[in-house]
């Protein structure tokens, strides 16, 4: 995401405002790399929902995925998510 256009913007909150896609974030939040199911077991739920939460964060572009063998790895995208963030403050330097 190099733009942050409203529509983009939206999914990124969007995919944030669900409690367990947000607890994902913040395991990843370290910046090291995970398999699914580490971080399935860190956040309590099944490979199968994992999967349905990784999806919605990676078309928010806020989660890098990359498949090794049977194994998927997951890592935050934190320039994509600084910079999504980063939009609120220059909206509210904007302000009057």
């Amino acid at each position: 995401m190099s733009q942050f256009d409203l529509p983009q913007r939206a999914k990124v909150f969007k995919a944030l405002s669900d409690p367990t896609r947000l607890q994902i974030v913040e395991f990843l939040a370290d910046g090291v790399e995970r398999t699914g199911k580490d971080i399935a077991d860190a956040v309590g739920i099944t490979l199968a929902l994992l999967c349905h939460h990784t999806s919605s964060l990676e078309e928010a572009g806020i989660l890098n995925k990359r498949k090794q063998g049977q194994s998927c790895y997951h890592l935050l995208n934190r320039p994509s998510l600084e910079a999504c963030l980063g939009s609120l403050k220059a909206f509210d330097q904007a302000r009057p």
